[in-house]
């Protein structure tokens, strides 16, 4: 109940209020998601990298775990996608769905509150990869679903998240610290990115109607949820045991791979035309539905 209270309700509560007023500002979620991903994600993302403290060797394990379970969810997504028959920005948003994860605003409070500080540590690690992976394979895949494959990769090219991603691991692993009143200011506009975020996804929960709900492919959203909320954490296990990870590293992996899809999902989805309505359900859905998952996941571990 604490988890609930005091971690998930906040959030859910400031995508709520977005969502309330959405109905009488009429807010642009074009503009809101542009400013996110142009702006503040790439701040949040290279200062997540670039200040890691963990130490290489854990840090590696911590990597390869992540990316390990990525590539295994992206390879089934894959097959599953094919075997319903989705095309193009639809099977985009059902991988978006599968492979990203919310390991920032959601991940981090709950590993604090269950793990303590040095499970924040390495909680932020695996944010710190997490939004790697979101600014390289996310972006490509977001693109994918509505260009051609060589001008998917020149977008990819063109977005800032990847450099802001490419720069931080490369700062971090020649430790080299960031002038102070640069860092200041970019501490300061990553900050932003977790309550622009919420407050796009509050916007597009608004304009998602009970119509559009009906227009989503159901055998696909229920797959998306399994493979997130279920599929993910059950291969993290795996990677763990394979890894060699124990302890409190092999618990704040499990549970963070057990976090709902991103709401960075619905940003690239906004911003490159994929099925955005499918993310966005799939985002307030597995969102919902983690809080018994993951009450289930920590009472286990705890």
């Amino acid at each position: 109940m604490s988890v609930l209270l005091n971690v998930i309700l906040p959030v859910i509560l400031v995508a709520g209020v977005a969502a309330l007023a959405q109905r009488y500002l009429r807010l642009d979620v074009r503009t809101t998601s542009r400013a996110a991903f142009y702006l503040f994600a790439p701040a949040l993302v290279f200062d997540s990298l670039a200040n890691s403290t963990i130490g290489g060797a854990e840090f590696g394990q911590i990597a390869g775990a992540l990316i390990a379970v990525t590539l295994v969810l992206w390879g089934l997504g894959e097959v599953m996608g094919r075997l319903l028959r989705l095309k193009g920005p639809t099977l985009s948003a059902f991988l978006l769905s599968i492979l990203l994860v919310n390991a920032g605003n959601l991940g981090l409070p709950i590993i604090l509150f269950a793990f303590g500080e040095e499970g924040l540590a390495r909680g932020t690690a695996y944010f710190a990869v997490s939004s790697a992976i979101s600014a390289s394979l996310g972006v490509y895949l977001a693109v994918r679903g509505c260009s051609p494959g060589t001008l998917a990769l020149r977008r990819l090219a063109s977005v800032p998240l990847v450099y802001a991603a490419i720069l931080g691991l490369a700062l971090n692993m020649a430790h080299v610290t960031v002038p102070e009143p640069l860092a200041k200011a970019i501490h300061l506009l990553g900050q932003a990115s977790v309550p622009v975020m919420l407050v796009t996804l509050g916007i597009q929960l608004a304009q998602t109607s009970h119509d559009r709900w009906q227009g989503i492919h159901m055998p696909a959203l229920a797959l998306a949820v399994a493979a997130r909320l279920v599929l993910a954490p059950a291969l993290a296990l795996l990677a763990a045991v394979l890894l060699g990870l124990s302890g409190l590293t092999r618990n704040v992996v499990i549970t963070q791979s057990a976090m709902p899809t991103a709401v960075m999902a619905t940003i690239l989805a906004a911003e490159f035309e994929c099925d955005n309505r499918f993310v966005t359900v799939a985002v307030l859905s597995t969102t919902i539905i983690s809080v018994v998952t993951l009450t289930v996941l920590l009472n286990w571990m705890v």
